[in-house]
């Protein structure tokens, strides 16, 4: 295991060990990853995921106050990091990789610098980073939906639902986490967790809410964009199926008046022989000559009844 060590002239040192004490753990931070123990120095503690309805949980017990915070992970699976805080340490262990702690300890040791006379405020200052950093991550996904929108935008009528559903995917796993952190900023505030209700924490829970009450806004204006972007599809489809169920109506309409028309020098050319002989005269006009002219006519007539109701098409 890897032990991140805050040695008071800001410096990090990082130790590694097979084993160690609670007591070794003094102005350190230990973050394990993979398959966790369920005794881990003496401190039994059930393993839960927290489901969809369940943010954050905090346990105090005589020797340290238990986290449970629970997040989105990739491929939208639940995921709980748990933190445990001693009086001097703080404890964090996760199943997977999580972007938040681990952007933490690349930084940590620039941070910390910075901390170098607040010694005795290590834990408080460790759980404020944490979620400093979940609070970029939605800065990230704020990003991500603005992203999924404009392709929504862009895209038009040839949208799809794997698209809006990837969008508001996106827009409900924003919320939760903001959801979530919120809910440990108010448990913070009202002295939940003995060793996490700090003062010099109160004006940094306080500039958090009002991030909180702006990404909230955030979240009902993205969710009424997308919705706005859905029903203007819907319309758009609606209309193009009207104007097409129209076209389809007119070209009915062509079909039965060219079949009747086109009838006519089709009964000419087979019906009329058999009346009259071609030699005969009709109207002092030979036959022939008679039924030629009356068949093009029909063909002449037919041709711009159909012309004509094309040009209906055309203004659909």
């Amino acid at each position: 295991m890897k032990i991140l060590r805050y040695g008071g002239n800001g410096q990090v040192e990082v130790i590694e060990a097979d084993k160690i004490s609670i007591g070794e753990l003094k102005d350190s931070w230990l973050d394990l990853t993979g398959d966790l123990p369920e005794n881990l120095f003496g401190i039994k503690f059930e393993k839960i995921i927290l489901n969809e309805d369940e943010y954050s949980q905090i346990e105090d017990g005589p020797d340290y106050t238990l986290v449970k915070i629970g997040y989105v992970g990739r491929e939208n699976h639940h995921k709980t990091i748990y933190a445990m805080l001693t009086e001097d340490a703080i404890i964090t262990t996760h199943k997977e990789e999580c972007t938040p702690i681990n952007r933490f300890i690349k930084n940590m040791k620039a941070i910390v610098k910075d901390e170098k006379e607040n010694i005795k405020r290590f834990n408080d200052f460790v759980i404020a980073q944490i979620f400093y950093q979940i609070e970029n991550e939605n800065m990230n996904a704020v990003s991500n939906i603005g992203d999924s929108l404009e392709t929504l935008r862009k895209k038009g009528t040839s949208v799809n639902l794997e698209d809006i559903d990837k969008a508001r995917g996106d827009i409900r796993t924003f919320s939760r986490t903001i959801l979530y952190q919120s809910i440990i900023v108010s448990e913070m505030k009202r002295g939940e967790g003995e060793f996490i209700n700090k003062g010099n924490l109160y004006e940094y829970c306080v500039d958090v809410e009002n991030e909180l009450v702006k990404y909230s806004k955030l979240v009902t204006g993205l969710e009424k964009e997308l919705n706005g972007i859905i029903e203007s599809l819907e319309t758009r489809e609606l209309s193009e199926y009207t104007r097409q169920t129209a076209r389809l109506n007119i070209a009915i309409e062509i079909l039965t008046r060219a079949s009747v028309l086109l009838m006519i020098p089709n009964s000419i050319f087979t019906l009329w022989p058999s009346i009259f002989r071609p030699d005969d005269l009709v109207f002092g006009m030979r036959n022939f000559y008679l039924e030629l002219l009356v068949a093009t006519v029909s063909i002449i007539i037919s041709q711009i009844a159909m012309s004509s109701v094309y040009k209906k098409i055309k203004t659909v």
